[in-house]
């Protein structure tokens, strides 16, 4: 009987175990299919710095010492900055040379006749001080994505036959598959030496280039241009500092800075801007407009010695009109960039003293005398504003954007309605949240 028994106990415990749920819950941790981009292989893959490369030909613009400057009164808001190709050539992973030509973005009164005469020429020797470093390091190819020290000559002028020499320092980078942006400080110094002490003819100027680039290396294909450069950040207001323009030299001395800020109108593609900008430039210029004075009535037009100072105050409500079609394409968000229209509302204020030099006057055959005349002007416009504005990485900003104004301007004691068509473009750092 208790054997019976036994079995019986036996045979249930086996039928209870078997009858259980054998179902097992796994818990498992999977790698998104979309991770967020390192700030390292962000870095890579905006600059191309694991992009072997050897020969670049580059196209853009350049801000840059002219061989004839334009007085800020005829200033259209280029701030002397010149148009530019050049080629470089790594001819050692440290080293290579490079050759550029600029032609200067001269005001509508400059006459086209000149251009061709102020186009400068300059060659380059440039070591990369860290590229082998980096190279060794598995930190970068052999690229231009680098930081450099050059020795230039300039040829600045074919028609008074005005040369340089130089040194510089600075960084240049690759910029997506398309693009390069180069910074330097420099000093130079004219030619002949023997004509002059070694103590005069110095220059020091900074050089903002960027543009378009092409050379010899393979495209690769690359994150979201947002995700990359940080544009798609949600930002409510920022202030924006412009890289100083400085130029420094015998010739010609100029300083030009800018202070913005912007803030955003809640949750919608609308912002105003609020901008101020000071120029300043003693040099050696050529000067055109209609002038009434004790020495000269009508049109002048001529090479000036001229002190200079520009102050511009602006207020300009934006709507960022690709801004929704961004977001509802998940590529964007309400960051204060991309394509803009507007008003702009400007306030200027001009201050001068010119010396015109004496000249030999071929229609009466006499030489006329030098005289000193000041020119004031104070403007105050309105018109339509278009524009594009892009947030880079954390801290820096690109903004560019013209508009054609219309309003008072009164000047040498007359006052009357003009149209002035201005362009800005300024480069710097945006500081906001």
């Amino acid at each position: 009987m208790k054997i019976n028994f036994l079995l019986l106990l036996l045979l249930t415990c086996s039928l209870k175990a078997i009858c259980q749920d054998s179902t097992a819950i796994v818990f498992k941790e999977e790698i998104d299919s979309l991770p967020p981009v390192r700030f390292i292989d962000r870095y890579e893959n905006i600059f191309m710095t694991k992009v072997p490369t050897r020969h670049m030909l580059k196209v853009g613009l350049s801000q840059y010492i002219q061989s004839r400057p334009f007085a800020l009164y005829n200033d259209k808001g280029f701030k002397n900055s010149n148009l530019q190709i050049g080629y470089e050539f790594k001819f050692l992973p440290a080293y290579s040379i490079a050759i550029s030509g600029q032609m200067p973005l001269f005001g509508n009164a400059i006459p086209k006749t000149w251009i061709i005469e102020n186009i400068s020429v300059n060659g380059q020797l440039r070591w990369y001080y860290d590229m082998k470093k980096r190279i060794m390091a598995g930190k970068s190819a052999n690229n231009f994505s680098g930081n450099y020290l050059a020795a230039e000559y300039i040829y600045l002028n074919s028609k008074t036959n005005m040369r340089a020499l130089g040194l510089r320092m600075g960084f240049q980078r690759r910029f997506l598959n398309s693009g390069f942006i180069d910074f330097n400080i420099g000093l130079r110094k004219g030619l002949p030496i023997a004509q002059q002490t070694l103590s005069a003819g110095w220059g020091i100027f900074t050089e903002v280039s960027f543009g378009f680039a092409i050379g010899d290396w393979k495209k690769t294909s690359n994150p979201s241009i947002c995700q990359l450069i940080r544009c798609d950040l949600k930002t409510k207001q920022h202030w924006k500092v412009q890289i100083p323009d400085i130029k420094f030299g015998q010739f010609q001395k100029t300083l030009g800075i800018g202070i913005a800020y912007e803030l955003a109108l809640g949750k919608s593609p609308l912002s105003l801007n609020f901008q101020y900008n000071l120029n300043l430039q003693k040099a050696g210029n050529y000067l055109y407009g209609y002038f009434s004075n004790d020495w000269h009535q009508g049109w002048f037009a001529r090479d000036t010695r001229s002190k200079e100072a520009s102050q511009l105050y602006s207020i300009q409500p934006r709507y960022y009109f690709t801004q929704k079609a961004q977001q509802r394409k998940g590529k964007g968000g309400n960051g204060l960039s991309g394509f803009y229209s507007g008003i702009n509302l400007e306030y200027a204020i001009y201050r001068s003293s010119h010396i015109a030099e004496s000249i030999y006057d071929t229609h009466i055959d006499v030489w006329t005398p030098e005289y000193t005349f000041k020119v004031n002007r104070n403007y105050l416009g309105a018109g339509p504003l278009i524009g594009v504005q892009q947030r880079l990485f954390k801290n820096g900003y690109i903004d560019f954007n013209t508009s054609c104004n219309w309003g008072p301007s009164k000047e040498m004691g007359f006052t009357y309605n003009v149209i002035r068509v201005r362009a800005n473009l300024t480069v710097g750092f945006r500081f906001g949240s």
